[in-house]
């Protein structure tokens, strides 16, 4: 049997909105810390890179690369929501030509 009501791409409308400001926020962060990241590496002298401020400072480039990771992932998940979208808003217009 065939459904009459065309598909609703609001809620899904609505993820990708939050998905773009979630990927945004996330590569704002991991660029706020790569620039603190390059500030801090270079100024701490040799034998305080070797304690707890350049574990820190090493931590730093960890925490950078798990948001740039992220920042990827919330990327791909907007752009599968994006063709979803798309999708849905080319059978709707199908339906509505017939």
């Amino acid at each position: 049997m065939h459904d009459a009501t065309p598909p609703n791409v609001e809620p899904l409308t609505e993820a990708l909105k939050d998905t773009k400001q979630a990927t945004d926020a996330v590569k704002g962060a991991a660029e706020e810390l790569a620039v603190i990241h390059a500030d801090l590496s270079p100024e701490l002298p040799t034998e305080v890179r070797q304690g707890d401020a350049g574990a820190a400072v090493e931590q730093t480039k960890s925490v950078e690369n798990q948001l740039d990771d992220s920042a990827e992932l919330l990327e791909q998940a907007t752009d599968k929501l994006q063709r979803e979208i798309n999708k849905r808003r080319a059978v709707r217009k199908k339906r509505q030509a017939k």
